[in-house]
């Protein structure tokens, strides 16, 4: 899966709902760790996150804003994978 980061739970509900990942099959999946930005965000606390948003927005620095969002965005995804009864999780990190 290497798609809109923002739709990424959507896509997974929609394979595993509509059964279009057989039982044992592989999905994987692409940037779950966003560059090392969601471990990075999710060490802080959430005002924190707001702060440094704030400080990055003050210097102009938008395209570290929207790595934060794609962040924020893995991050969800990546809870959704966890709860979810249906599947088993495993993290091979490849390259960055």
């Amino acid at each position: 899966l290497d798609a809109n980061k923002k739709q990424y739970a959507n896509y997974l509900h929609t394979i595993l709902d509509n059964n279009v990942l057989r039982v044992g099959g592989l999905l994987v999946v692409d940037n779950v760790l966003w560059k090392g930005r969601v471990p990075e965000l999710y060490a802080m606390d959430q005002d924190e996150r707001r702060e440094r948003s704030l400080h990055l927005q003050r210097k102009g620095a938008m395209a570290l804003v929207q790595a934060d969002k794609y962040a924020e965005a893995m991050h969800h995804f990546n809870s959704v994978v966890r709860d979810d009864p249906r599947v088993e999780v495993v993290m091979l990190p490849i390259r960055d």
